[in-house]
């Protein structure tokens, strides 16, 4: 909400307001972690499927805009199941950080864990869904595809 007060010139308080009348009237939905509150238009229909978006939809989208999130939802798209071992190695992250957010993504519905042939493996829970998603909004999250792609290719190096 800060980026939305600074560039339509209204106070924090000012856009908070407005957010509120905007989701009591119907017309955005907020979806809350324990850190942000983030909103999506309710009215919003994802244009290959014909559908609006609905919570599982923006439980991701609000992921994506989390680096590490992304960078594991795109990890897990691009590679399959991956061991928490590999996703930690893969993002060059202590084991601590991945653990914290494969969890979250877990509880949020996006991964799940199963058994694998190396024990263990995190996959997405419905990939062609990750997939629409985040070409149909790779506009929105440009900043943080930006980054994936300059992580990417360092790690392919």
């Amino acid at each position: 909400m800060r980026e939305l007060a600074r560039v339509v010139g209204i106070s924090l308080s000012g856009i908070s307001h407005h957010v509120r009348v905007l989701e009591r009237q119907g017309l955005v939905v907020g979806v809350s972690d324990r850190h942000y509150r983030r909103f999506f238009s309710s009215r919003l229909v994802l244009p290959k499927e014909a559908r609006r978006l609905d919570e599982v939809d923006r439980r991701l989208l609000a992921e994506c805009r989390r680096a590490t999130s992304l960078a594991i939802i795109l990890s897990l798209a691009v590679e399959g199941p991956m061991t928490h071992r590999e996703v930690t190695r893969r993002l060059k992250r202590s084991r601590g950080t991945v653990t914290y957010h494969l969890t979250r993504l877990s509880v949020a519905g996006i991964v799940t864990l199963g058994a694998g042939s190396n024990g263990e493996t995190y996959e997405l829970v419905d990939p062609s869904r990750v997939v629409s998603l985040l070409a149909t909004f790779s506009n929105t999250l440009q900043d943080r595809l930006d980054g994936f792609a300059r992580l990417w290719s360092r790690l392919r190096d």
